[in-house]
């Protein structure tokens, strides 16, 4: 009798051991699963069981992690090529976005003009990354050159390279496909390269820039493009400098550069600011747009690339506190930075052609316990705070008041009033007065006026 139930037990284990709950979810929810896992295992899940076979065949973002290092010098031996290549050329319809991490012993022979061809002409990719790792062993210092018109096709938007060294614009021939372009770790052989490649995308919106030169001509980067949005310059040099022209620019990051403050300007008339800053910098006018591809690209973009420069950089930034959905940006940026921030300009916009928000809760004023709320959190300090048009109002001394009253600020807060007039003056000066008096004795900040 114990022997027969001990068999039962048995095959009933046996029976629920062998049961593939997974492979009868639904398509849907097989992808989302694979989407966690690089490209290379999601296709190995093709062996596992007969399900599976085809799922990742369906992936619309693709990412082939770096290869492992290898020493062979034989064009085309590299096994991480036939995978990529087989992996593309299976796929079944359009690509989302790929990302390429490949070393400097693949991509040989024409390979990689092969993917990129099928990645844009035949899978439609929108977002296309290629990375190049060089190998220890390589000490050729080939330069790689794509073909005229690389990166030219309809569907193509985004692109980002990082490693690689242009000696002319060519394969960036009427790319006005392009709207988001990411050149990190890129050289040139002069920067009229880059400023002919620049010319050749006038529809870009987002640029991040890490480029330098390898010979000293003295010339500036050009950069004139009305639909620019966001410019993000991470490293510059052998250039002589930065002009920038553009009458739709809302972010402007410059972290490290060779270039003095005489050599860069600027025309960007949605960026007015009061004071002058040049590098590390970062410039940003808020957008009241709810869905905001910029302010996305912004948010990333320093999560990515965040450095201490960058971390300990002024900023200047204009906003309607009115707005929820510019308060709640202006959160999100500062809430990034890990350490103090040195100096931050905060211009008000004009609300009043703005939607009265008064009855709802603004994210800096006190919660139900009548707690103050830390904006944007309790960690982010700022030196010194500029408002230099600072008007008084019930929005405006209720934000000052938060940042008084959780130490936020811990220098010093420039207020201006010399630009208003004898009766506005007197009416800040009184706003001023009852911040200062929101102060402990233990407060060190000094709150003026200029």
């Amino acid at each position: 009798m114990e022997r027969s139930s001990s068999s039962t037990s048995s095959d009933q284990y046996e029976q629920v051991k062998s049961v593939d709950w997974i492979s009868i979810l639904p398509n849907d929810v097989l992808l989302r699963i694979l989407s966690r896992l690089c490209t290379k295992e999601a296709v190995r899940t093709s062996v596992v069981f007969k399900r599976w076979e085809h799922v990742w065949k369906q992936l619309s973002h693709l990412v082939f992690d770096k290869p492992k290092t290898t020493n062979s010098t034989e064009l085309g031996s590299n096994p991480d090529d036939k995978l990529i290549t087989k992996v593309i050329n299976n796929h079944e319809g359009h690509i989302e976005s790929c990302v390429i991490n490949y070393s400097s012993s693949q991509g040989l022979s024409g390979i990689l003009d092969t993917w990129i061809q099928s990645l844009t002409s035949v899978k439609h990719t929108k977002v296309l990354t290629l990375i190049r790792h060089y190998d220890c062993w390589d000490r050729t210092g080939k330069v790689f050159e794509f073909p005229s018109n690389s990166f030219s096709h309809p569907s193509l938007m985004s692109l980002s390279l990082r490693s690689y060294t242009f000696r002319s614009s060519h394969p960036f021939r009427n790319c006005s496909n392009l709207r988001t372009l990411k050149l990190v770790s890129i050289n040139a052989t002069e920067v009229e390269v880059f400023n002919t490649l620049l010319s050749s995308c006038p529809s870009l919106e987002v640029l991040v820039l890490n480029i330098s030169c390898i010979h000293d001509t003295g010339g500036p980067l050009k950069i004139e493009n009305n639909k620019l949005k966001l410019l993000h310059v991470l490293f510059m040099h052998t250039i002589g400098g930065l002009q920038v022209s553009s009458t739709s620019l809302d972010v402007l990051v410059i972290e490290n550069v060779c270039f003095q403050e005489e050599d860069f300007f600027l025309c960007a008339p949605r960026l007015l600011f009061s004071r002058k800053f040049f590098a590390p910098h970062i410039s940003y006018n808020i957008s009241k747009e709810e869905k905001s591809i910029v302010h996305e690209e912004f948010v990333n973009n320093i999560g990515l690339f965040k450095s201490i420069i960058l971390m300990t950089a002024s900023m200047s930034v204009s906003i309607n506190l009115m707005n929820r959905t510019e308060v709640e940006r202006l959160r999100q940026v500062l809430g990034l930075w890990i350490r103090r921030m040195r100096v931050l300009e905060i211009t008000f916009k004009d609300n009043n052609n703005a939607p009265d928000e008064s009855s709802e809760k603004k994210l800096w004023e006190e919660d139900n316990d009548n707690n103050v709320v830390a904006y944007p959190n309790a960690k982010f300090r700022v030196k010194t705070l500029w408002m230099p048009n600072f008007s008084g109002s019930e929005e405006e001394f209720a934000f000052a008041s938060c940042l008084i009253k959780h130490g936020t600020v811990v220098d010093g807060m420039m207020i201006k009033t010399s630009s208003f007039s004898a009766r506005k003056k007197s009416e800040i000066e009184a706003a001023v007065n009852k911040l200062r008096a929101l102060q402990t004795e233990e407060d060190q900040l000094m709150i003026k006026c200029f």
